[in-house]
């Protein structure tokens, strides 16, 4: 060792020895120089080891054991007071040098080397594939530019069509890869997730002219980039499939606050560590995320999601959802379309709702998820020539998954009962296939604890329990289903026609009535003491963050089917000697009417009319035409809460679209009907709109439409050269059919008259013009009823 190192260490050591008050002293000649140039072989070996005693570190203060224990060690020598009592080895080490080890900075200076030339390599790498497919692109936009010149078309001369008529300069494999994103595999579930949001990245790094290396410049300068339009602009907002990572999240979010509260479809926990977890996200799992996306972009906030965007986010979303629905069938695939059958049922309740429902209603069917595993309908007992309902579906992993198949299947169930019961259709979902149990309580979902629930239809036992057992497993969504099946037989009994001539048909009629009116009391009666009273959950000190929602929607549904039965009898559009509304059956209707005035105005104030869905709408919409059917009868005035209906309804309609159209067609109605009521003018007469007088009016209209469309021939049996109906309906007679045709209530059976009539247009011959020629007993016929002789407690 050098003389001059050594020395310069040894003093040092010595220092660093003297403050760290070490007992050994060096003698005075020990940093002598002199010393050193005697070269004995004894002073070198002495120095050194004077050097080793210099060096040693100081000693902890505490031993080992006490350390490990993480206790006060009392520092006794040569053993501690607890190693002594306790018979253990008591050991002091020396301190550990202060700092961070030799030779540690140069090695994370070479990783940070290694890690820069990886990197530069990369960037090489896509520069050389950019430019490669930006030479590709280049040759066909080219040969398009050859094909327009000699006339040919752009659409067919652009296969890009759709991203060039934004001015989106975008490779073709790359738009492939945009269009299909599981063409390209993700490495991990971020990747996977924002694989379109990178290529959007490295367009903005293209425009910001950052280069991963000075060879990449170049080749990472698009050829489309002095056309002088903004495409890494629009193409960064429109071209990726999903949102960016963050939103999708936030809209996954919302989706649990906004949808799954009410309609418990899914379970968050397991959701969200299969869609954000570090697994690899499959398509079918992506699926989902686009039905989510679809039906939550309504109550996001996020300042990104301009009009423009949400509409881009929902269509291309719902597209990719109906796709992959129509060529796949599994859970994930169904769950995804009934997701998406919710988003367009709370756009419009049309045929594309019903499309909709009818596809994912026999895909229940016929993946078995209509019947339990052990179901006599799930397999046969006498084998048929005919092929057995196979296994499509693999056996579900754990309790959890079986009950989201469960779920899946009654919320589907629920959406067919409230898309169907405002038309004349059958359900797209029979009855006579369902053989399920139950869905469960919540709380017993989330925390995957196997249960087992009643039947639906329970062979011996009685359909409905009549009181609340200790430790319950059913919750609102179970007492939901049950309604709904009430609901479904009360739509079943409206649609069958009754002569209203015939004692024993309306004897019939009446029968059936008490039925369902006694299945919805015990139904009634089965249900929770602290949710069967509208008032008790109303007046309850649950804080309203806290409310649950599930039972909020299960108490409208109840005033919904309470309505839809009594009004039928309080509100009959035809009357006789023998079929006369019922006092009371009015009576009831105006009571639930008013229960949901209470629920809607607690829930306006609570701030839950975001979380509420369309059937909480559907129910406020019937509420508010019960009001203007009773004006028509009774009163020959409307109730002025039926405002208050209205405003929520166009609350509701800024995330629910259905409802906003509600809103309207009242707003117009009630317009029309205090426009009626005003001052007379110069002449003395009314200042009226059209014909419509009062109420009565606008239902008799409404009654006169559903009878003449209702009884015209069908489209094969007249012929092209019939001349068209010369009153057609105008715009406001329709608002008059949508409001007042839930009432039109009994269906009279066609006539002997009616049919001939019928036959006669089939045939050529001309029809009678007027309606009253067809059928006189058809006039409406809006009688008060008499509480003195209600047949439904009244038996005589």
């Amino acid at each position: 060792m050098n003389a001059a190192k050594l020395e310069l260490y040894d003093h040092h050591a010595g220092n660093e020895g003297e403050a760290n008050g070490a007992s050994t002293h060096l003698p005075p000649s020990s940093n002598s120089p002199s010393d050193y140039d005697s070269g004995g072989d004894d002073d070198l070996d002495g120095s050194l080891r004077r050097k080793r005693k210099r060096v040693s570190r100081p000693m902890n203060v505490t031993c080992e054991a006490c350390k490990q224990r993480k206790v006060k060690c009392d520092r006794q020598q040569p053993a501690c007071g607890w190693c002594t009592r306790n018979d253990h080895p008591c050991e002091y080490r020396e301190r550990k040098k202060p700092g961070l080890r030799a030779g540690y900075g140069r090695e994370l200076e070479g990783r940070l080397d290694r890690l820069e030339a990886l990197l530069e390599e990369q960037g090489r790498q896509l520069a050389a594939h950019l430019a490669e497919s930006c030479s590709i692109s280049g040759v066909t936009t080219a040969a398009s530019n050859r094909s327009n010149a000699q006339g040919v078309g752009p659409e067919t001369a652009r296969p890009q069509g759709s991203y060039n008529a934004q001015g989106i300069s975008v490779p073709g494999e790359l738009q492939q890869q945009i269009i299909d994103p599981s063409l390209h595999p993700p490495g991990s579930r971020h990747g996977s997730l924002q694989y379109q949001q990178s290529v959007a990245d490295q367009q903005i790094a293209q425009q910001s002219h950052y280069t991963p290396s000075s060879h990449s410049h170049a080749a990472l300068t698009s050829p489309h980039s002095t056309t002088g339009y903004p495409a890494t602009q629009v193409f960064n907002e429109y071209s990726a499939m999903l949102p960016p990572y963050d939103l999708l999240y936030s809209l996954v979010d919302l989706y649990f606050k906004h949808i799954n509260i009410w309609l418990p479809l899914l379970d968050r926990k397991t959701t969200l560590d299969t869609l954000f977890g570090a697994s690899t996200l499959d398509e079918a799992d992506r699926v989902l995320l686009h039905a989510i996306v679809a039906a939550t972009l309504r109550f996001s906030q996020d300042p990104r999601l301009t009009p423009e965007a949400r509409q881009h986010y929902h269509d291309t979303s719902k597209q990719r959802v109906q796709l992959f629905g129509l060529e796949n069938s599994n859970v994930r695939a169904l769950q995804a379309l009934v997701i998406l059958a919710l988003d367009v049922t709370g756009t419009t309740n049309g045929p594309p709702a019903w499309n909709l429902l009818a596809l994912i209603s026999r895909s229940m069917v016929q993946l078995g998820l209509a019947v339990e595993s052990g179901s006599v309908l799930a397999t046969p007992m006498y084998p048929s020539i005919a092929t057995l309902r196979a296994s499509v579906l693999p056996e579900p992993k754990s309790w959890i998954e079986d009950e989201e198949r469960r779920r899946l299947f009654w919320a589907v169930y629920l959406l067919d009962r409230y898309a169907t019961i405002a038309t004349a259709f059958e359900f797209a979902l029979d009855e006579k296939e369902v053989d399920r149990r139950l869905p469960c309580r919540d709380d017993l979902f989330a925390a995957n604890k196997p249960v087992e629930t009643r039947w639906f239809r329970p062979p011996e036992h009685p359909r409905y329990a009549t009181g609340m057992a200790v430790g319950d497993t059913h919750g609102y969504f179970s007492y939901h289903c049950e309604l709904m099946a009430i609901l479904g037989r009360i739509h079943q009994f409206l649609k069958r026609p009754v002569d209203i001539g015939s004692l024993p048909d309306v004897e019939q009629w009446q029968g059936s009535y008490r039925a369902l009116d006694s299945d919805l009391n015990a139904w009634h009666f089965s249900l929770p003491d602290d949710f069967a009273n509208i008032t008790r959950l109303l007046k309850s000190n649950v804080p309203a963050k806290n409310t649950n929602c599930g039972w909020i929607m299960l108490h409208a549904a109840y005033c919904l089917t309470v309505i839809r039965l009594n009004s039928s009898a309080a509100y009959p559009s035809q009357t006789s000697p023998i079929f006369c509304s019922s006092y009371s059956a009015m009576q009831r209707c105006l009571s639930a009417v008013e229960n949901l005035r209470k629920l809607c105005r607690f829930v306006k104030l609570s701030g839950l009319l975001d979380k509420v869905g369309p059937p909480f709408a559907f129910a406020i919409w019937v509420g508010a035409r019960v009001m203007l059917v009773h004006g028509s009868t009774m009163d020959h005035e409307v109730d002025p809460d039926i405002d208050f209906f209205v405003t929520a309804l166009s609350e509701m309609g800024e995330n629910w679209l259905v409802a906003r159209r509600y809103s309207e067609i009242l707003s117009r109605v009630l317009g029309e009907y205090r426009q009626s009521h005003r001052a007379t003018g110069v002449t003395g007469e009314r200042v009226t709109p059209s014909t419509v007088k009062i109420l009565a009016d606008m239902r008799r209209c409404a009654y006169d439409l559903d009878f003449l469309i209702s009884r015209q021939p069908h489209a094969a049996a007249v012929k092209s050269y019939h001349p068209t109906r010369a009153n057609t309906p105008a715009p406001n007679e329709l608002e008059y059919l949508d409001v007042f045709d839930l009432f039109n209530f009994p269906r009279i059976p066609m006539t002997q008259e009616g049919v001939e009539n019928g036959n006669a247009q089939a045939m050529g011959q001309a029809a009678p013009p007027d309606l009253s020629a067809m059928n006189a007993a058809m006039i409406p016929n809006f009688a008060v009823p008499n509480p003195e002789a209600d047949w439904l407690y009244h038996t005589n």
